[in-house]
């Protein structure tokens, strides 16, 4: 997992198809917003959220560290969409409706860490 404001371990998965998804940020850490956009080896993050790590213009940084070609997730309070193509690790493919997941792993309420591990 890279080093940005969210945590994706421990999101709990609510809605998921293939490389997309979206969960719940039960953390007290989930206040404020945040979000990346990549595409290639380029990134643009922001982040108003207290105790995250600076970013080079303030709340709004560039960098050149990108993970596959496409990626993208948005963080207010304790909701966090994310998406990847090709999928990686703080994307992982799964597919939930309603809290119920049924692939990789088959549960309630599914944390991602869990699905991260297979």
């Amino acid at each position: 997992m890279s080093n940005d404001a969210v945590d994706e371990g421990e999101l709990i998965l609510c809605c998921a198809l293939c490389c997309a998804n979206t969960s719940l940020y039960p953390s007290s850490d989930c206040c404020g917003c945040s979000g990346k956009l990549g595409v290639c080896c380029l990134n643009l993050e922001f982040c108003c959220k207290p105790g995250a790590p600076c970013l080079p213009c303030g709340c709004i940084g560039p960098t050149c560290d990108g993970d596959g070609c496409l990626n993208a997730q948005a963080h207010i309070c304790c909701c966090v969409t994310s998406a990847a193509l090709p999928c990686n690790d703080e994307v992982p493919v799964a597919v939930t409706v309603a809290g119920l997941t049924v692939f990789p792993k088959c549960g309630c309420c599914v944390p991602m860490k869990e699905i991260m591990s297979r």
